[in-house]
């Protein structure tokens, strides 16, 4: 994300650092995103890819919320990768239910999905420009 000159010690960043510096996203999700993404990736990939972000590994997942979980993973329009074990899962499923308008039952599930739905914007806005940075926009 920058390039750093040896012989002046100059740091500057480079078009993806910019990117993550502009919508606040951790170089552990970039790293993730540079691993992942690809020119061509369905719908399935693409929210598999955001529910990888790291901004969401401290989001848990309880035991109260699996049965509620295992209800939605069956409705959401679009089927989802993993377990639901994951945290990539739920946030995933969480995601699909706030798209779909489905009503949530437990507290806790709501307020991760306020945090996920406030996260979303910034971090397809990011997969967006990194797409358009490589061309396959």
């Amino acid at each position: 994300m920058i390039k750093y000159d040896k012989r002046t010690g100059a740091l500057q960043a480079n078009a993806i650092g910019k990117v993550a510096s502009h919508y606040y996203i951790k170089h552990d999700s970039m790293s993730v995103y540079n691993e992942n993404l690809k020119p061509h990736m369905n719908i399935i990939d693409v929210f598999r890819l955001f529910a990888l972000s790291k901004e969401f590994q401290f989001i848990p997942i309880r035991e109260n919320e699996k049965l509620e979980l295992q209800k939605f993973i069956d409705k959401v329009p679009v089927p989802v990768k993993g377990s639901l074990d994951e945290t990539a899962t739920k946030i995933n499923i969480l995601l699909q239910a706030y798209i779909s308008r489905f009503k949530l039952e437990g507290y806790d599930l709501n307020a991760d999905m306020v945090y996920v739905t406030q996260s979303a914007g910034r971090i397809f806005r990011c997969l967006f420009e990194i797409c358009i940075k490589r061309g396959w926009a």
